[in-house]
C-alpha cells in the first residue's frame, strides 16, 4: 500500500479549501505551515507570516485579546478547542471576524489549526438583528397602537348595539354585530401572531457567536425610542463594549420583551433604564423602571405560562400572559438566570444573569 497517497490526498483538500490551515509551534513560536488562504486572511504576505511569531496580535482587535488568550491557554489545557471567535482590525478601519478549532498535535509541541472567516455570516447576521428590532418595533406599534383603540372600538361597538337593541332596530344591530367580531378577530390575529413568534424561538436550539452585549442593547432601545418618545431612556454602563458568546438572536428577543414591558406600564414622562455590567463569573443586564410596578399576589405567578399575572398596559394594550414565560425559557436555553424584584406603584427591575464561558 503506497502510504504517500493519503497524506498528498490531505495536502490537496487542504489546498482547494475554502478555510486557511496551519501548523504553529507554540515553542519556537512559528508557524510551520500554513495553505495559502491564511495570508489573505490576514491581509499579509506568507513569508511575512512565517517569519513574524506576533502577526496575529498585530492586527487582533484590542477587546479580543484577553478572551483569545485565555482559549490558547484552554487549547494548552484540555488539546483541544472549537468554535473560538475573533476580530481583525486593519489600518484601513476593515473589521474581519474569524473562527478557529485548534488541537494540540501529540508530539513537537504543535497545534494543528482550522480558520473561516465569519465575515458575510456575521454581517447577515446584523441584518437579520437590525431587520428584527425593525418588524419587531412595528409589530409592538400595531399592538401598542393598534390594539387600544381596536379594544375601545369593540367597547363602544358593544354599548351601541345594547343601544340599538333596545330601539328594536335589528338591521343595524346585525351590522353592528358584524363590525365587533371583525374588531375582535383583528385583535386575535395580532396576539396570536406575536405569541406564536417567540414560543417558535424558544425551542429552537441555542446558536452561540460572539457578541457585543451593548452593540445589541442600543440596536434594540434605539428602534423603540423612536416610537416612545413620551419616556426617557438611558444605557447606564462602566464599560465602552462587551463582548460574550451566546445567542444573539434570543438575547435581543430578552431585551426587547423586558423593554416593551416597561413601556407598557411605565406613565408618560417615565424613566427606562437598562444597565449592563460585569462580574467575575457572569455578566448581568437589568432593565428598571419607575412605572406602575407588580402587586405583591403576582409575583408568584409572574413567569408562568398564561400567568394571571398579564393584565393589559397603561394605554389598554391587551397580554396574553406568555411574554415573562417565554423570556424566561429564552434565557434559561442560554445557560442563564432572569429574576426581579418589583413594588406597586415604586416600578420594576429585571436582570438577566448569563455566565461567562
Amino acid at each position: 500500500m503506497n502510504t504517500a497517497q493519503p497524506f498528498h490526498d490531505i495536502r490537496r483538500i487542504v489546498q482547494l479549501s475554502n478555510d486557511g490551515v496551519f501548523i504553529y509551534n507554540f515553542i519556537e513560536r512559528k508557524f510551520h505551515y500554513i495553505n495559502d488562504k491564511i495570508p489573505a486572511l490576514f491581509n499579509e504576505t506568507g513569508e511575512a507570516i512565517r517569519s513574524l511569531s506576533d502577526i496575529v496580535l498585530k492586527v487582533l482587535k484590542a477587546e479580543d485579546r484577553h478572551y483569545l488568550s485565555s482559549r490558547f491557554n484552554e487549547l494548552l489545557k484540555t488539546g483541544c478547542i472549537t468554535s473560538t471567535e475573533f476580530r481583525l482590525e486593519f489600518e484601513d478601519g476593515t473589521i474581519r471576524h474569524l473562527c478557529c478549532d485548534a488541537y494540540v498535535m501529540d508530539a513537537d509541541n504543535t497545534i494543528a489549526g482550522f480558520v473561516k472567516d465569519l465575515t458575510k455570516t456575521k454581517e447577515h447576521e446584523d441584518f437579520m438583528i437590525n431587520y428584527g428590532a425593525r418588524k419587531d418595533t412595528l409589530l409592538d406599534m400595531i399592538t401598542h397602537n393598534l390594539a387600544g383603540p381596536l379594544h375601545m372600538s369593540k367597547s363602544m361597538l358593544d354599548w351601541t348595539k345594547q343601544v340599538v337593541s333596545d330601539n328594536k332596530s335589528f338591521d343595524v344591530r346585525q351590522q353592528l354585530e358584524l363590525i365587533a367580531d371583525s374588531t375582535l378577530e383583528c385583535i386575535n390575529i395580532v396576539n396570536e401572531f406575536l405569541k406564536e413568534e417567540h414560543q417558535e424561538s424558544a425551542l429552537t436550539y441555542v446558536r452561540k457567536t460572539r457578541f457585543d452585549i451593548l452593540e445589541r442593547v442600543r440596536t434594540t432601545m434605539d428602534k423603540l425610542v423612536v416610537l416612545n418618545k413620551d419616556k426617557h431612556f438611558r444605557l447606564v454602563t462602566d464599560l465602552d463594549n462587551l463582548n460574550i458568546t451566546a445567542d444573539s438572536v434570543k438575547f435581543f428577543q430578552v431585551i426587547h420583551n423586558l423593554l416593551s414591558n416597561s413601556i407598557k406600564f411605565t406613565r408618560e414622562g417615565g424613566n427606562i433604564d437598562i444597565k449592563v455590567e460585569e462580574g467575575e463569573t457572569d455578566f448581568t443586564i437589568s432593565v428598571s423602571d419607575d412605572g406602575i410596578g407588580i402587586p405583591e399576589q403576582m409575583h408568584r405567578m409572574i413567569f408562568l405560562q398564561r400567568s394571571q399575572a398579564g393584565r393589559p398596559g397603561l394605554k389598554g394594550e391587551k397580554s396574553n400572559g406568555l411574554g415573562l414565560f417565554i423570556a424566561k425559557q429564552l434565557v434559561e436555553v442560554m445557560g442563564g438566570t432572569l429574576g426581579f424584584s418589583s413594588k406597586e406603584e415604586a416600578g420594576s427591575t429585571f436582570f438577566v444573569k448569563l455566565p461567562k464561558e
